[in-house]
């Protein structure tokens, strides 16, 4: 069987001993927080990131991996097939950079079959990509199954998050400043979920818990309906919250797998402190 290889940027969230079992090539993102830049490695140290970015006043600034990191980690995984995954086309200029990258490689090895993936999502629905790609390989899937089975996966796919904190995405003007903090103020907790790789509003309840208990009946409902076998949570040094939505699935879900884990440098800089992502 023919070697297929998975090579993705860090919005998809692993811990490391996942992401060594499965033997994914991470392309990292740059965060700049309080005039420090972090590589969004293993080694990357999340205390201080989320310091920095609670410290400045300034935007925080994400930085994509460039088409010469892609094509370095795609040729590194020594493979004539390869799926690229990155974060939805529409939140950042990683996709293009990994589709510049491709052609790169293809021209020096026009024998190798590679597949770009636009996740449209992040975090956890990134993961959930890679994972179900990781999953077809393993159970003998052929590249084109494969590449189908993903995309249609894709599109199928919900990716929910609940901040616990607006005031990196004022910072950065993705919501604007009064209405930011208004909601802050307010403990207004809106659910957000993506559209079509875009992120949009949900639902708005007051308060944290509620909003992740009305999240937490959105999921088991939208997981009977699609008989979803895979859920994963990813949270922003929030272990309780995850493990409280995780409970309340577990109590109405029997055949799903659920996943929890900590982000990565990407997701803890647009979840923020507190914050959780959900895809299924």
């Amino acid at each position: 069987m023919k070697k297929i290889a998975i090579v993705c940027d860090t919005s998809a969230d692993f811990t490391r001993d996942e992401a060594e079992a499965m033997g994914i090539i991470y392309v990292p993102f740059t965060i700049d927080a309080n005039g420090t830049s972090y590589i969004d490695t293993y080694d990357l140290d999340l205390e201080s990131l989320y310091r920095d970015m609670k410290e400045t006043k300034e935007p925080i600034r994400t930085a994509c991996p460039s088409p010469f990191h892609f094509k370095e980690a795609i040729e590194s995984a020594d493979a004539d097939e390869c799926f690229v995954v990155t974060i939805s086309s529409k939140l950042s200029g990683s996709h293009n950079a990994a589709a510049s990258g491709i052609h790169a490689v293809l021209e020096e090895h026009p024998h190798k079959k590679i597949a770009l993936i636009d996740s449209k999502s992040a975090s956890a629905g990134t993961s959930n990509v890679v994972s179900k790609l990781y999953q077809w390989i393993q159970e003998g899937k052929t590249f084109d199954e494969a590449q189908k089975a993903i995309e249609d996966y894709v599109e199928e796919q919900n990716t929910f998050f609940i901040l616990e904190s607006m005031d990196n995405l004022i910072k950065n003007g993705r919501i604007p400043k009064l209405a930011g903090k208004a909601v802050n103020v307010l403990n207004m907790k809106p659910i957000m979920r993506s559209e079509h790789g875009s992120i949009a509003l949900h639902q708005i309840n007051r308060g944290f818990k509620k909003s992740l208990m009305r999240l937490g009946d959105e999921l088991i409902k939208l997981s009977k309906e699609k008989s979803a076998d895979l859920i994963t949570i990813c949270y922003s040094h929030a272990e309780d919250k995850a493990e409280m939505l995780s409970k309340r699935l577990q109590e109405e879900i029997e055949n799903a797998k659920i996943l929890m884990v900590q982000t990565k440098g990407l997701a803890s800089a647009y979840a923020d402190y507190g914050g959780i992502v959900v895809a299924l």
